[in-house]
């Protein structure tokens, strides 16, 4: 098992956590940031730990209040409940 440094960008400040490479984060959404902060939400109250990833371009990013590609990412042991949870609130 190799392991990998993942760098987590938030609220200005970069985290830099030691992760296995197996144990790499699934993607269990993707869209609108107002949409994936409800989702981290609800996951956080179901006791699942996320992230919340801005995938939004160089070009949207100035203008990142119009919305662009976040995404929610739990651990691999966490992902079956979390796509259940998600499903159930939708």
């Amino acid at each position: 098992m190799t392991e990998a440094l993942v760098n987590l960008k938030l609220n200005h400040n970069t985290i830099t956590m030691k992760t296995n490479h197996n144990d790499a984060w699934r993607t269990v959404f993707s869209g609108q940031p107002f949409e994936a902060e409800v989702i981290r939400g609800m996951l956080e109250t179901n006791g699942i730990r996320c992230i919340v990833e801005d995938h939004t371009s160089l070009v949207t990013s100035y203008y990142s209040g119009l919305g662009g590609d976040m995404r929610v990412l739990v651990s691999p042991a966490d992902e079956e409940e979390a796509q259940r949870l998600i499903a159930a609130g939708e």
